[in-house]
Order: C-alpha cells, then sequence, then structure tokens
C-alpha cells in the first residue's frame, strides 16, 4: 500500500468535536485526512474516483447512517474490503454480536468510541499496510 507519509484517509463522522479531534490524531501520526460530516457527501467523493487508503466512519449519522454508507460502498461501488477497507465506529460496540454484524455487512475493522484513539490509529496503519496485525500469518506456526 501507500508509504503513511501519504496514506489518504476518509473520515466520515457527523460529530464535529470527534472528527476534529479523530483528523488531529490521524494528521499527526502522517497521514492524509479527508474530512466529511455527511456519508452523502462522502458516498459523492467515492463515487468520482477519489482514491483513498482507507474509510473510517461512525455508525450513527442522519440522512444515511453508517451501515447504509457501507453497503452502498460494498454493492454500490462495488469496493470489496481489500480494494477499500472501511473502519467503523460507534459508541455502541460494546456486544461481540453488534461487531460480527458489522463484519458481516462488509466492515475491516470495528472501532468503539470508549476505547483508546491509539487503537483507532493501529487500525488505520494495519489498513493502510503500516503495521502488520498481531494476527498476521508469521504469527500462526505451520
Amino acid at each position: 500500500m501507500c508509504d503513511e507519509k501519504k496514506a489518504r484517509v476518509l473520515l466520515v463522522e457527523d460529530d464535529v468535536t470527534i472528527r476534529a479531534m479523530y483528523a488531529a490524531v490521524l494528521r499527526k501520526a502522517g497521514f492524509i485526512v479527508e474530512e466529511e460530516d455527511s456519508a452523502i457527501e462522502a458516498l459523492e467523493l467515492l463515487a468520482s474516483g477519489e482514491k483513498y487508503d482507507t474509510v473510517i466512519t461512525d455508525v450513527m449519522m442522519a440522512r444515511m447512517d453508517g451501515w447504509e454508507f457501507l453497503k452502498a460502498i460494498r454493492a454500490g461501488l462495488k469496493l470489496d474490503s481489500v480494494a477499500l477497507p472501511v473502519i467503523v465506529m460507534s459508541a455502541h460496540f460494546s456486544s461481540d454480536t453488534l461487531r460480527v454484524e458489522a463484519f458481516q455487512k462488509g466492515a475491516s475493522a470495528t472501532y468503539t468510541k470508549a476505547e483508546p484513539l491509539s487503537k483507532l490509529l493501529n487500525e488505520v496503519r494495519i489498513h493502510t499496510g503500516r503495521q502488520r496485525s498481531r494476527f498476521d500469518d508469521t504469527t500462526i506456526p505451520d
């Protein structure tokens, strides 16, 4: 994938304070961050051919929620999780059932807003190829 200094992240979050905080953390880590407060506008960017190395989207948003956005990315734009990783975030991923549902809907990763920001940053690094997952094939014996 891209060099971390040039990796592009599309951050879709309708809460201006949370969006600004996440964007600042990602920029400080060297990512180029495009911010959108609407899944509809973010979908228009993707449909126009704008290229990103990963997308981070909130679930609970007005007009189009994160689930609809994810469905549109996977089905409408036909971008699979390898072509475009999508990290779905919510304040409500308190149960494994919700996380499983997110993966079934096409999420590449999940993030609970109560978790440390370092976890989100690690997920972005993994999905932009800047960090290996601790579950990569080198950790599994033959």
